[in-house]
Formats: C-alpha cells, structure tokens, sequence
C-alpha cells in the first residue's frame, strides 16, 4: 500500500520542516499500535527522499528513475532489513550487512536509507550492532526504525533516535478512509475498528469476509471446549490454521474482554463489541480469577509461539485442555507454559 494515509498528514508536515532547516535526525524511530501505517510512512518518506524530482509538498513525483527503481524493490541506496525464513528474530550477520551498506557512498549522490521493519525482533547480540551503527552514523544516511512496541527497546537505542509517535486517527476520520475499502454491506466498519482497538490498516486486515468468519468459528470451538462440547485436541487442528498469532490474539481480547465483563455489567469499551452477549455467558462458568489464569496462560502461549521454535500445535491443545477443566480454581499448567 502506497497510498497518502490522511492521519499521516501532520507527521509528515513535520518531517519536511526538519528537512526546510536541515535538520533531518540520522535515526527516527516510527513508534505506534500494529495497524496505523507505519511502514507505509517509512516507505512513502524513503521514496521521496530519493526522489530526483521530489513535488513541492515533499512527496515523490512517482516517475523519476530513482521511484521506479524503487517501487522495484532495486534501488541501490535503499535496503530493508526483517525476519527472513524460518528465523524468529533479525540476526546480528544482518544488522553488520546494513552497516555496511551505511558505509558506502551513495550511489545517485543523495540519501543512503535503511528500514528496519520491526527493530523489536532484533537478538540481543543485533541490538549491540546497531548501537554501534547509531553510535557512528555515516554521512547523508538515515536509520527508520519501525516498532510497535517502543517501551521494550533498551534505552540505549530510543535514545538515539527521534521518536516520531503515531497515534489513532479521531473515529469519523478513521472510518471515512476504511468505508470505500471494505464491503460495508456485510461488515460493518465501526465495529471493525473497535475490534482494532482503532487501527484502520488493522481493522482492514480483518475485512475479509472469510477472515471474519475465521474469527468467528474460533470462538465457537473455543466457546465448544470451554463448556465440554468440543475435545480440545480436535479443536486444536482449527486452530492451527490461519496466522496462528492472530489467532492467539483473539484468544487474549476475549479474555480481556470477559474480565471486563465479570467486573462491569456493561463496560465503556470493549474489544469484541459483537460478541458481547456470547462472552458475558461464558465468563460467567468461571470466577474472575480463573478469568484473570486464562488471561495469563494466552499471553504467555502467544509469547511462546512467536518468539521460541515451540510445538504450536501441542501448545495449543495444552491451553484447551486447561480451558475445558471443571475445576474453576484449577490452575493452568505452569511447567509447560515457562519450558
């Protein structure tokens, strides 16, 4: 997606008066939620500071040699660094080829820009790497770090970077954008954005008409297990289809969403708005602390499945097993979940 995102629009203003004084930092980092188009900034700015023929609000003229090597995925002073194959983290081998690539001259005598997509996936022995690179930046380059989780990076990296903090768009403006996108007649675009807690790209993620029912035939396998209608092993194959981290995703808001449930009658907010009246029957079989266990136990089953080489599949039926216990005071099983 290379398309203007209109909430972009004050970010970006405030990039190009940096650029007006010559006062573009070496490294920012673009800090928000998963799905306010962070990427799509970082590639939009990328563009344009290559562009030979750049238009008068800064953006690239889109026809230049340096854009159309560029929408090509081969422009020489441009390279973007993310989890590649199987691994679950950018290693440091990645982080020394882009300092070096940092190091050369620019090719087309302008900017020499390196992405990183998500600096959170970085081993520690990478982000020690990178310091160095931030430490010592060459010449015309620039560093776009993209994270959704800012916090967790060390201090020692945040530090050297200037945060460019992206924030949810107001309702009325997010919805305007995502109503051409989505088929409004089947799904409703203010639900889909409080489900995404706000998020347009996110919610347009989830718009999918099979993407949506997917959702909703978790749910009821889950729903399936919880109350003894469904063997969690058998539930576990469905589960395992799709982006099993969303999937585990889903499983965290629900219980997030049931502990609201347990504690308000009828919360402020919540993060499955139409699966209200299914979630309120379920969490009423458990006592809030049980609620609070489950809550625990998805967090750490979605840790584990995205970020170590677990057996998803046995994780799965692990947590299913401990969901469809009649003992309400039961406790999840500790052991597996901290292995």
């Amino acid at each position: 997606m290379d398309e203007k995102l209109p909430w972009h629009e004050k970010l970006w203003q405030k990039l190009q008066l940096y650029l007006t004084n010559q006062r573009l930092p070496h490294a920012l980092l673009l800090a928000g939620m998963v799905g306010l188009g962070k990427l799509v900034f970082a590639r939009r700015l990328s563009q344009a500071l290559l562009c030979d023929n750049p238009e008068i609000g800064g953006d690239s003229c889109g026809y230049c040699r340096s854009c159309c090597l560029f929408r090509a995925y081969s422009h020489p002073d441009f390279i973007r660094v993310s989890i590649t194959g199987d691994s679950k983290s950018i290693g440091i081998d990645q982080i020394r080829e882009l300092g070096h690539f940092l190091s050369l001259t620019s090719n087309y005598g302008g900017y020499k820009i390196a992405l990183l997509e998500d600096v959170n996936s970085l081993n520690i022995n990478a982000i020690n790497s990178l310091l160095k690179t931030l430490e010592e930046p060459q010449g015309n380059s620039l560093l776009l770090l993209v994270s959704a989780q800012p916090s967790r990076l060390p201090a020692t990296i945040r530090s050297r970077c200037q945060l460019i903090s992206f924030k949810s768009p107001i309702t009325s403006e997010a919805i305007a954008w995502l109503t051409p996108h989505v088929n409004s007649t089947l799904l409703d675009p203010q639900i889909l954005l409080e489900i995404s807690a706000g998020a347009p790209l996110a919610a347009l993620d989830i718009a999918n008409v099979a993407r949506w029912n997917h959702r909703h035939k978790l749910f009821e396998s889950y729903e399936q297990v919880s109350v003894g209608k469904k063997e969690p092993i058998q539930a576990a194959g469905s589960w395992m289809q799709g982006d099993i981290n969303e999937n585990i995703r889903w499983l965290i808001s629900w219980h997030t969403d049931m502990i609201r449930l347990s504690m308000v009658s009828v919360p402020p907010w919540l993060v499955n708005p139409d699966l209200c009246s299914f979630l309120k029957r379920l969490a009423s079989k458990w006592t809030l602390v049980r609620l609070f266990e489950r809550l625990d136990a998805a967090i750490r089953l979605h840790m584990l499945c995205s970020t170590t080489q677990v057996n998803v599949q046995l994780m799965l039926e692990v947590f299913l097993s401990e969901s469809a216990a009649e003992d309400s005071n039961s406790h999840y099983l500790e052991p597996n979940f901290r292995y």
